[in-house]
């Protein structure tokens, strides 16, 4: 055959080029949802911890109002001990009261942040 009838052939079909075919592998597919599944375990986990934190710093700012709504601002004392024993003490009712909004502000900025680690997304 001349390379001018081959090259006919060609035009006219007569020649097939193979076909590729892509098989699954029933492995792959299994290992592929076994990782998926992993990284949805995996996200719960991180969402359970997100979650109690979340938990947590609500309680700690229910029991600082609580407090700030129990303090009548005469008897209350703020007392800070460092790691070597050494003391702070206050009943201050301005450093009292300063004392206690900052916590509750830094409480809902951190449940803030928290509120957003929390999501379902993948």
């Amino acid at each position: 055959m001349t390379t001018a009838s081959a090259a006919k052939a060609k035009s006219n079909g007569d020649s097939k080029a193979p076909k590729m075919e892509v098989k699954k592998n029933p492995e792959t597919e299994q290992e592929n949802f076994v990782l998926a599944i992993e990284r949805r375990i995996q996200k719960v986990e991180e969402l359970t911890i997100v979650i109690e934190k979340w938990r947590k710093l609500n309680e700690a700012r229910k029991q600082m109002k609580s407090f700030s709504l129990g303090n009548d601002g005469l008897s209350a004392t703020i007392r800070l001990v460092d790691a070597t024993g050494r003391e702070f003490k206050t009943s201050h009712n301005q450093v009292v009261t300063t004392v206690i909004e900052t916590v509750l502000n830094e409480l809902d900025k951190s449940i803030s942040l928290t509120e957003q680690q929390i999501n379902f997304a993948a």
